[in-house]
């Protein structure tokens, strides 16, 4: 069962507000069902599952970075902030922020 919300999506993806509330939960299944198989410390879940549906739905509908000038009617996407995978999105990239942190700190052992 999802611990995010509609709400919380739309809350760090404000382009996604004329997105309706089934299609954000859609993206949210998504996100549940793709990180199952993942390890990652339990008090990320939420976190987690914000920012993949976030990150699947920016696949979608990307953020626009200019609107149209009366008259003109053009519209700019914003350019992907990488080529593939999460780094995609920005917020595919918080997302392998979050993992990384919630693995904790890598120790080298010397002997």
């Amino acid at each position: 069962m999802p611990q995010t919300t509609v709400s919380k999506v739309r809350s760090i993806a404000s382009h996604l507000s004329k997105l309706s509330d089934q299609s954000i939960e859609l993206y949210i299944e998504d996100a549940v069902l793709e990180l199952e198989d993942w390890e990652y410390d339990d008090k990320y879940q939420e976190k987690m599952e914000r920012y993949m549906a976030a990150h699947f739905a920016t696949l979608d509908h990307p953020k626009a970075i200019s609107e149209a000038v009366k008259g003109l009617g053009s519209k700019d996407y914003a350019n992907k902030t990488g080529t593939e995978g999460l780094e995609i999105t920005e917020y595919g990239k918080e997302l392998l922020r979050i993992m990384k942190k919630s693995q904790g700190p890598t120790f080298m052992v010397f002997s």
